[in-house]
């Protein structure tokens, strides 16, 4: 199996579509005042994670980063209801994105870059020819276009890992006091390592990296609906 990244295009290339979106996800854990590893705030999103049980309003705005006690008592309370194998890290979102769209949008979207956003038609066709690992959250956008389709977020969980020889020695180690796991910069060649590709997947992320990775068959799939404003940069595995 082959497979991508999913990047958006460069800024002086033109698209062939002009949907946008301004939106927010409903809950965010804040960063943190770590005493070992210092004041730092990472990304990423898991929108089919429902924090509506918690009833807790430090989760409900974007907040700066806060104490490391305060971050610890957040983290307990968000820990039990995330899958087990996903980490906990600040500046991470969850729920569904919330807000506003306009336009006309194409089969894929990835803008912001870190974000993978699918037209309805696209994720039925995908779920129709048994495509894995497909986890879509349907966004609540506002348009005031009657026939504006529905927009679903893909959630791609750090399943995967880069291989160490192109990572190399520019990364952050994890810190074992506030649980920040291991980042580094995406290095200009890479490639997955072979032993962390996970089985039978059709998208999934990468550990340490904002990284949407795509199978072969993905691509094949989405493209049968017509051209995306996305570039697919093959990944080898070795």
């Amino acid at each position: 199996m082959r497979y991508f990244s999913v990047d958006s295009l460069n800024f002086d290339e033109s698209g062939m579509w002009s949907g946008e979106y301004r939106a927010r996800h409903r809950w965010h854990l804040p960063g943190v005042e770590c005493p070992r590893c210092g004041t730092w705030s990472g990304s990423g999103a898991y929108p089919s994670v429902d924090l509506s049980s918690l009833s807790e309003p430090a989760l409900d705005e974007v907040r700066g980063p806060t104490n490391f006690e305060e971050y610890m008592r957040l983290v307990a309370l968000v820990r039990p209801l995330l899958p087990a194998d996903v980490p906990v890290k600040g500046g991470t979102s969850f729920g569904p994105m919330r807000g506003t769209a306009q336009g006309r949008f194409g089969p894929v979207t990835c803008y912001p870059p870190w974000e993978l956003v699918l037209r309805e038609d696209v994720v039925e066709l995908l779920k129709s020819k048994g495509l894995q690992g497909i986890i879509a959250v349907r966004m609540e956008l506002r348009s005031r276009r009657s026939t504006m389709p529905a927009l679903y977020e893909v959630e791609a969980r750090p399943l995967a890992k880069l291989h160490p020889d192109c990572i190399g020695e520019f990364k952050t180690p994890p810190c074992s006091v506030c649980g920040r796991p291991e980042s580094y910069s995406l290095p200009p060649k890479r490639w997955l390592l072979r032993s962390a590709v996970p089985e039978g997947l059709d998208v999934f992320g990468i550990a340490g990296a904002r990284l949407r990775v795509v199978s072969e068959r993905f691509v094949e799939t989405v493209q049968r609906l017509g051209p995306s404003d996305v570039h697919y940069q093959e990944l080898p595995v070795g």
